[in-house]
């Protein structure tokens, strides 16, 4: 596959780079933790997954409202929280992240806080914050100047808000509103992908499988990847008042949606009886890229499908230049998991035979 970066800057289109050397770096399965039916090894709606620099796990249930901590050889060594909204508890919790000093920070939008424990687990302290929204799944990016870079909405002198990058000082003294967040997506692309029922009573909305739609990525100084529609290997890089643009371009092989797959998925909405959805509204072939992920380094990874079924990675680095191709095997996965890289280790959510799921750990090996 042939791959292009350009940088866009007004209307003048320059060539960044031509082909460019691309290393193959080795995804290999080290643990899994998970796979019981009751108890700590029990997940259910697993929402976000830490590690820390001694490489314990940190893995955020939404079903239970609990972060449970394993050790490096996958031994549980204690459980975070529980439902409340006393100190230290959680209602809602969305995601979790561990910035430069060790601390846990915990986004609870039903609580209208950030949650602090210290690296034992021990809690710190609440900082109330009067968020927007609900983001469904918290994935800020801490920075080197000891901030969480994140993403919300602040009222505007027309008493309409606007969508914002913010930046949250650790030691809690202030937030910083970086500048307005970039506009990623076409007009009307997910709400085409969604199923929408309506009722007297109520809408109901559901996404369809492998329908193209916007995906995006925060970076950790602010900027924005950006898919614009998930159908096309096209990227974009933004940043708020910045003259320049990167965007990647590539010709990515189509992936055909088998019967098998299309099958499976009428029979899941069918279950419970004449779901009344549309299903010839599944695409017959699969999204030229699944999501986006930035890692504890900047990186960005570019998850796509291949045409064994296996999940594969495109790795670039923070200015958009190709640094490698990845595979992780053995794993069957979803788009919606969590997937975090910190250092030499890539955390992911699999499922078994019976879709059960379990915590799995792959070892990076970057090579040539």
């Amino acid at each position: 596959m042939r791959m292009k970066i350009v940088r866009v800057s007004v209307s003048i289109l320059a060539l960044a780079g031509a082909a460019q050397a691309q290393a193959t770096w080795k995804l290999t399965e080290t643990l899994r933790i998970g796979g019981a039916e009751t108890g700590p090894l029990a997940f259910v709606y697993t929402k976000s997954i830490e590690a820390d620099a001694k490489g314990r796990i940190l893995i955020l249930d939404r079903k239970t409202q609990d972060i449970r901590v394993f050790a490096p050889d996958g031994k549980l060594v204690r459980v975070i929280g529980r439902v409340g909204s006393g100190p230290g508890e959680f209602r809602d919790a969305e995601g979790i992240v561990i910035v430069p000093d060790g601390t846990l920070w915990v986004r609870d939008a039903a609580n209208a806080r950030f949650s602090l424990f210290n690296a034992e687990g021990g809690f710190q302290a609440s900082w109330t914050m009067k968020f927007c929204w609900s983001q469904g799944e918290w994935s800020p990016q801490p920075d080197k100047k000891g901030r969480i870079i994140d993403r919300d909405c602040v009222p505007s002198r027309s008493r309409e808000s606007r969508n914002v990058v913010l930046a949250y000082h650790t030691d809690k003294s202030r937030v910083d509103t970086l500048g307005r967040m970039p506009v990623c997506g076409e007009a009307g692309l997910n709400e085409a992908g969604t199923w929408i029922t309506r009722t007297a009573r109520s809408d109901s909305y559901q996404v369809i499988p492998f329908a193209a739609r916007s995906s995006e990525a925060l970076g950790p100084e602010g900027a924005l990847w950006c898919v614009p529609n998930s159908s096309r290997y096209v990227i974009l890089h933004l940043l708020t008042g910045a003259k320049d643009t990167i965007r990647i371009a590539r010709r990515a092989p189509k992936v055909p949606v088998t019967p098998a797959e299309r099958d499976s998925i009428i029979a899941g909405f069918e279950s419970k009886g004449p779901s009344g959805l549309d299903f010839s509204r599944i695409p017959r072939e699969k999204p030229a890229i699944d999501r986006l992920t930035v890692d504890d380094q900047g990186r960005l990874w570019v998850h796509r499908t291949t045409t064994t079924g296996a999940l594969a990675f495109d790795i670039f680095s923070a200015n958009g230049r190709v640094i490698a191709t990845a595979a992780m095997n053995g794993c069957r996965t979803s788009v919606w998991q969590p997937f975090v890289v910190r250092g030499d280790n890539a955390y992911t959510v699999c499922y078994d035979e019976d879709d059960v799921q379990y915590i799995t750990r792959f070892q990076v090996t970057r090579g040539p």
